[in-house]
């Protein structure tokens, strides 16, 4: 009799496997969704940096003007940035040789459409 209780214990039972499988399908869901978060996040980073450095060089732009006039404009980046647009904006501050520049570089569309923000303060050449 002593024999047939130590082969009773040899081995899974199916609710032990079925938990296993469990914590490890649970493990791979997480494990995935961390994965595409980090896509996602390293794709944000990529545009985000693409778009600083073109507000950068719009800001370098109306700081090489001799003194911008006030006022909004908009446009894009041509080809090479298709998926990037700009807004500036000149305005008046309470020096009169002092504008405040302001660049927008937005890309997205709709309801997920992003944007990154510079502010500059050209002053008048003399």
């Amino acid at each position: 009799m002593k024999q047939n209780s130590t082969l009773e214990n040899n081995g899974f039972t199916l609710l032990e496997v079925m938990v296993a499988l469990l914590i490890i399908a649970t493990s791979f869901v997480v494990l995935l969704h961390s994965r595409n978060q980090s896509v996602l996040s390293a794709d944000y980073a990529k545009q985000a940096t693409i778009a600083t450095l073109l507000a950068s060089e719009k800001i370098s732009e109306a700081g090489q003007e001799v003194f911008p006039d006030t006022g909004e404009e908009t446009g894009d980046f041509g080809d090479n940035y298709s998926q990037y647009r700009w807004r500036t904006s000149v305005s008046e501050t309470p020096y009169e040789n002092i504008r405040e520049v302001k660049v927008e570089v937005l890309w997205g569309e709709g309801g997920s459409e992003r944007s990154i923000g510079l502010v500059n303060y050209v002053r008048e050449k003399k």
